[in-house]
């Protein structure tokens, strides 16, 4: 399963994207999301009350406290509610969609896929996502002019609180919609559907951890139930080059 939109299909913004030079509004990208969430979300286990949150996050600032990993090892899981899936979502949409977050002001435009044979306006900033247990329904709003606006859904199948999976997830070859939409549309709406699940994810485990090279932890496991998108963040393996004789 290919994580790009193909390309033969000419993608578009379908309406200017101001600069976000001199503005202080843009929409916030996936990663600062992701970030977001998880220190709240550590806060919360720490049973702090506000006031002494409200001291610690002015404190800090613009850092966090942070513990490299060594390769190959695993950080504690973190998970995701639902409602702070539902923001991290349409962010991680907008990169998906070959938008840069940082140049682009609320409301978020629609982007224009061209082919031959036609067009399809997608609504980016409407794209959400749905969980139950081991599996996540991303829905991709579309337009066109046979149809009018109409919702198309992609399920991939992920792994359960119960039996996680390393970060593998499955799909039907074709989405679920109008048949003009998804006989003409099926792999770049599939692939925007993914690659919006692997940004997600990719922003959970990135989330305020690294290595001891300063990258970006990995996605050693993901876990969906109805309440929320659990992951398991890992430093990656370092392999050392061989000597020849």
């Amino acid at each position: 399963m290919t994580s790009d939109v193909p390309p033969t299909v000419d993608v578009s913004p379908a309406a200017p994207i101001e600069g976000a030079v001199g503005d202080t509004r843009t929409v916030p990208g996936p990663g600062a999301l992701a970030g977001a969430f998880v220190f709240a979300t550590a806060l919360q286990r720490a049973d702090i009350d506000p006031q002494t949150q409200a001291r610690l996050l002015k404190a800090l600032g613009d850092t966090l406290p942070l513990k490299p990993l060594q390769p190959g090892t695993a950080a504690t899981d973190r998970t995701l509610p639902a409602a702070s899936l539902s923001l991290l979502i349409p962010s991680a949409a907008v990169v998906a969609a070959g938008l840069d977050p940082a140049a682009v002001i609320p409301p978020v435009p629609p982007v224009l896929w061209s082919t031959d044979a036609g067009q399809l306006l997608v609504r980016i900033a409407e794209v959400h996502a749905d969980l139950s247990d081991g599996a996540i329904v991303i829905t991709l709003p579309v337009t066109c002019d046979q149809t009018g606006p109409v919702d198309v859904t992609v399920t991939f199948i992920t792994g359960s609180p119960d039996q996680p999976t390393g970060g593998v997830a499955t799909s039907e070859d074709h989405p679920r919609g109008p048949e003009v939409v998804v006989e003409n549309w099926a792999e770049p709406l599939v692939a925007l559907a993914w690659h919006t699940l692997v940004i997600a994810i990719g922003a959970m485990s990135g989330a305020g951890g690294n290595d001891f090279s300063g990258r970006d932890l990995i996605s050693a496991s993901v876990a969906v139930s109805k309440d929320g998108l659990t992951v398991t963040p890992m430093a990656r393996h370092t392999f050392l080059a061989g000597r020849t004789p």
